[in-house]
């Protein structure tokens, strides 16, 4: 019997023996298995993440050194025609750079760099600072030998860290003897966005391919060059798109996880790397939790998604900001894409206005002369008068192909753009009729501008009539003026715009509207959508040339069956208002002509026209086609009171340089300058010389030169 209890004792006790060993064991093996599944999983999840931070930050660089490239071609097709001194002495030059400058904020220095080392011309008031070799002469872009990107050094001026984009100057030798344009950037600028974007567990860095360190977060020493034995050289030698490693750093010794990708086709890679200590740290803090509460799914799903929060919001905001890179890189190109194609067509028409000009200088001229016969019967006298009135539009049309392009003579004030709109109220309800409402809102403290004002009156009349055809019976045009405040952070209606306070005029109606197809082409010359002989197409081009020239900015808004709101943004300016011109009738009257008058013109046609009108009016003349000829003249020992030159002359002299070597000869002489150019001309009046613009009428002519021989 008792033999039978110790038996059955010693085989209850094994059970429990191996249930605890059970309860002891299993547990542990449990935990073991899950600490080795979890530790592997968190070294997975944590390349994961770097490969998503990886992009998000691949993206970034992308967008910004796109952005450079693109800023690169903008200077290089405003002024790489330019010579050298040409750039170093131009302010315009100077002023662009600064304005360019303003748009790219990780940009610090913008510029040109002289065959000689020196950098002639940037958005800083840089002496002409001599250029380190290596700052420019650096590995080229794959594929393009044009586009270059240095290594990482201190300015020479600055002392600040930095690297440069760098290409050739279009139109010099593809040499470095050639001289380039340069964007320079500093690495302070993406440390700020990584530490923001990031946080502080991640080594963020840019790398040239050939290891030269460009940019890092936390910060890296000037010159600082991987070698060809590190981790991050083995790996895109045998990976060199993108892909992962895990190393001992050579900058900072500490062992890390990376994951790195190349950006474009740029000879430049974004490598991210998290410390595997980190790693480590956060494997262990999960198991202890488990430990500690017992409970290690629910803790696991809390951290994971947790971090998972955390992470998804660093990244999305990585996102968004890259986003919003693209975006306004996008409207960037678009900008200049815009100005490119209107500056084209600007050039086109402003040539063929040029030359219209003169056609019709001799038409005008001619027509005159024959109405000052006197002798034409009625039906003849009609049929020139009608011609007249043809040439007289036709330079209307030319004036306003002028004012697209650009090149129109203007006569800015300071004004109040109020008191001009209400000059000339009655003429705007008048044109747009009783059977649509026309309502003025405008707000009396706004700014003063500077603006033509009758350019500015035929511009805003314009957008009116074009409102009125637009709009249906019972509609409504508004007409409004408001200030507005663009900030640098602000966002602009024209991406070309400059922060500043700004006069908005704007003319909405509730008419028809536009298709964005319409809409995009709404300022091209001759574009129009109106009914053959109902319209020039040259209205929005006068308003969108008028308002560029004056340093302003025109937009568009507008849907089918939403109708059009035009806005005008004319810059403010810091000075009273000027009072308009005296009335005609308290102008003195023309001088009684009695003088001798030069008159240099290299059209024929147009030169025998001026002449027969001076002849007309009284005046002994003299004649020379080129300035050579005028010289000639002007240095005969005979009376000329009056120099009546063209401006744009063959020969390599100008009427400009003749008028200034006329004022040398003779220093009393007076001087008429003309041009179908007005641009050409726009600049001289603050010389002393006097502009008359093509065509001319007889008596405009008579009045000029009248004034000038009184010493007006």
């Amino acid at each position: 019997m008792q033999t039978f209890a110790v038996q059955s004792r010693a085989g209850t006790l094994r059970p429990l023996k191996l249930l605890l060993a059970a309860v002891i064991i299993l547990p542990l093996v449990l935990f073991a298995g899950a600490a080795w599944l979890n530790y592997q999983w968190s070294f997975e999840e944590a390349q994961a993440q770097l490969t998503r931070t990886t992009d998000a930050v691949h993206e970034h660089a992308l967008k910004i050194f796109q952005t450079n490239e693109l800023v690169l071609d903008r200077i290089a097709e405003r002024f790489g025609d330019r010579d050298w001194p040409g750039i170093a002495s131009d302010p315009a030059v100077h002023a662009y750079l600064k304005h360019l400058a303003e748009d790219v904020p990780h940009v610090a220095v913008l510029g040109f760099i002289a065959p000689d080392r020196r950098i002639v011309a940037s958005n800083l008031d840089l002496p002409p600072v001599l250029a380190r070799q290596h700052d420019y002469l650096p590995v080229p872009r794959e594929g393009d030998e044009d586009l270059f990107i240095s290594e990482l050094s201190l300015g020479n001026y600055t002392k600040h860290p930095q690297f440069l984009f760098t290409r050739y100057k279009p139109n010099s030798a593809r040499t470095p003897d050639g001289g380039f344009v340069f964007a320079s950037m500093r690495p302070e600028y993406f440390r700020a966005y990584y530490d923001v974007a990031f946080g502080k567990d991640y080594a963020i860095s840019i790398i040239r391919a050939d290891g030269a360190m460009l940019a890092r977060y936390p910060d890296v020493p000037p010159g600082t060059v991987l070698s060809p034995e590190t981790g991050f050289r083995r790996a895109i030698a045998a990976n060199p798109e993108r892909g992962g490693y895990e190393t001992v750093s050579a900058v900072d010794g500490n062992a890390r996880l990376f994951s790195y990708s190349k950006v474009g086709y740029y000879p430049v890679y974004v490598a991210v790397g998290i410390d595997s200590a980190t790693v480590t740290r956060r494997w262990w803090q999960k198991m202890s939790s488990h430990l500690v509460f017992g409970v290690p799914a629910t803790l696991c799903l809390i951290a994971l998604t947790v971090i998972a929060l955390r992470g998804t919001a660093r990244e999305r905001a990585a996102l968004l900001q890259a986003n919003a890179e693209a975006r306004r890189r996008e409207e960037l190109e678009a900008s200049l894409y815009q100005a490119q194609k209107m500056e084209a067509v600007g050039q086109l028409t402003g040539g063929v206005a040029h030359d219209f000009n003169n056609l019709l200088t001799v038409i005008m001229g001619g027509l005159e002369t024959v109405l000052r016969g006197g002798n034409l019967a009625d039906p003849l006298r009609k049929h020139v008068t009608t011609a007249m009135r043809a040439a007289e539009r036709g330079a209307r049309l030319t004036q306003q192909l002028l004012a697209f392009s650009r090149q129109q003579m203007l006569h800015p004030e300071v004004v109040d753009a109020n008191r001009l709109l209400h000059e000339f109220e009655t003429l705007m309800q008048r044109a747009v009729g009783e059977s649509i409402a026309f309502v003025f809102a405008l707000d009396r403290g706004i700014g003063a501008c500077r603006i033509d004002p009758a350019q500015f009156q035929s511009a805003i009349l314009n957008l009116v009539v074009n409102a009125r055809d637009a709009t249906p019976a019972g509609g409504r045009i508004t007409l409004a003026t408001r200030d507005v405040l663009l900030s640098q952070d602000a966002a602009r209606p024209d991406p070309e715009m400059a922060p500043g306070r700004y006069v908005l005029v704007s003319v909405s109606d509730t008419g028809t509207g536009m298709t964005p197809e319409v809409r995009a082409q709404a300022f091209n010359p001759f574009f129009t959508t109106k009914e053959v002989g109902k319209g020039s197409g040259l209205g929005l081009s006068q308003v969108y040339g008028f308002t560029r020239q004056s340093g302003g900015h025109v937009t568009i808004d507008s849907e089918p069956g939403r109708g059009a709101t035009v806005r005008l943004y004319m810059p403010c300016v810091e000075a009273p208002a000027e009072r308009g011109a005296a009335p005609a009738g308290e102008r003195s009257a023309p001088a009684s002509p009695a003088a001798t008058v030069l008159v240099v013109e290299d059209d024929e046609a147009v030169r025998e026209t001026a002449k027969s009108a001076l002849a007309a009016l009284g005046y002994r003349t003299l004649t020379a086609a080129d300035a050579t000829g005028a010289l000639a003249i002007l240095r005969r020992d005979e009376p000329i009171d009056l120099l009546f030159t063209d401006i744009v002359m063959p020969g390599g002299m100008s009427g400009v340089e003749l008028a200034r070597q006329a004022r040398q000869l003779r220093g009393d002489i007076r001087v008429l300058l003309t041009s179908g150019y007005a641009a050409a001309a726009e600049s001289r009046t603050d010389e002393g010389f006097a502009v008359l613009s093509k065509p001319y009428r007889q008596k405009q002519l008579a009045e000029r030169i009248a004034g000038l021989l009184r010493g007006g």
